[in-house]
C-alpha cells in the first residue's frame, strides 16, 4: 500500500480510534457527581498518546514526495470517489445550515445573530466548486475564492465552541473539541494557501491528520444534531483535501506529472 492510500487511511483509523478512546475516557474516568475527569486515567493517557503518535506518523510518512509545478496542482485528483466525498461535504454543510435555521431565527428575533449559522453556505459552494475544478483539473485565479471559503465557514465555528467552552473550568473536557476547531481550521487555511503560491504540504498533513483525530474524539461528546453535522462536513472536507494531496504527492507515475488541460474535455 503507498503512501497515496496510508495517509489517508491513517487520518480516518486516528479518528476512529480518537471516537473510541474518548468514549471510553468519558465512561470510565469521569466522575458523574462532580463532573472531574480522574487524574491519570488509563483512558486519558491512551488518548494523548494517541495524539503524539498520530503526529509522529505524520511527519515521517510526509516527507517527498512529487513537487507539482504550480502548488495549486497539488490537489489535483480526477477520481470518482474524491468527487463523491467532496459532493458528501457539500450537502454536510447544506444540512448543517438548515438544521441551524431554527437558532438562527431565535437569534433573529433577539438581535443577537451568531455568524455560524448562516456561512455555511458558503462552506459548501466552496467544497463543492474545489471538488469540481480538483477532479476536472481546473487551475488559475478563479479558484482561489472557491478554495479558501471552507477555511472562512471554520473560522466562526471555532469562535461559537469557544465560546461555549470558555468558562468551562475542566480541561479535560474543553480541549478535545477546541483543538479539533483549531487543527482542522489550521488544516483548511494550509489547503487554501497552495492556491495563493504559499504551499506547506507537511504542516497540511499534520494538520489535518491530528485535526481528523482530535475531531472524531469530539463526536463522542454528545454534541447537537447540528454540531455533529458541522463537525462532519468539516471532518470529510479535510479527509478530501489529505486524499487528493496524497495522491498527487505519492501515487505511483506522479513525479513529472502534468496538470490536465481545463479546455479539454
Amino acid at each position: 500500500m503507498g503512501k497515496h492510500h496510508i495517509l489517508p487511511a491513517l487520518a480516518l483509523a486516528g479518528g476512529l480510534a480518537g471516537f473510541g478512546l474518548r468514549l471510553w475516557q468519558r465512561t470510565s474516568a469521569l466522575d458523574p457527581v462532580t463532573e472531574l475527569f480522574a487524574t491519570g486515567a488509563p483512558a486519558t493517557l491512551a488518548l494523548w498518546g494517541l495524539m503524539a503518535a498520530l503526529a509522529l506518523a505524520a511527519l515521517l510518512l510526509s516527507r517527498g514526495g512529487a513537487q507539482p509545478e504550480q502548488p495549486e496542482h497539488a490537489f489535483l485528483c480526477p477520481s470518482a470517489g474524491y468527487m463523491t466525498l467532496m459532493t458528501a461535504v457539500g450537502m454536510c454543510f447544506l444540512l448543517a445550515a438548515a438544521l441551524g435555521v431554527p437558532e438562527l431565527m431565535e437569534q433573529i428575533q433577539t438581535w443577537q445573530v451568531d455568524p455560524v449559522h448562516h456561512i455555511m453556505p458558503a462552506g459548501a459552494v466552496g467544497a463543492l466548486v474545489s471538488g469540481r475544478n480538483n477532479y476536472r483539473g481546473v487551475t488559475g485565479l478563479r479558484t482561489r475564492i472557491p478554495a479558501v471559503l471552507p477555511a472562512c465557514a471554520a473560522l466562526p465555528w471555532l469562535m461559537e465552541v469557544y465560546q461555549t467552552y470558555s468558562r468551562d473550568p475542566v480541561l479535560l473536557r474543553s480541549s478535545v473539541p477546541l483543538l479539533a476547531c483549531v487543527f482542522l481550521l489550521l488544516a483548511l487555511y494550509q489547503q487554501a494557501a497552495f492556491f495563493y503560491q504559499r504551499p506547506h504540504p507537511r504542516r497540511f498533513i499534520l494538520f489535518a491528520v491530528l485535526g481528523m483525530a482530535f475531531g472524531g474524539a469530539s463526536l463522542a461528546d454528545g454534541l447537537s444534531l447540528f454540531g455533529a453535522v458541522l463537525t462532519a462536513a468539516f471532518l470529510l472536507c479535510t479527509l478530501g483535501g489529505l486524499t487528493a494531496l496524497s495522491y498527487s504527492r505519492f501515487a505511483p507515475g506522479t513525479a513529472g506529472r502534468q496538470a490536465p488541460d481545463p479546455t479539454v474535455r
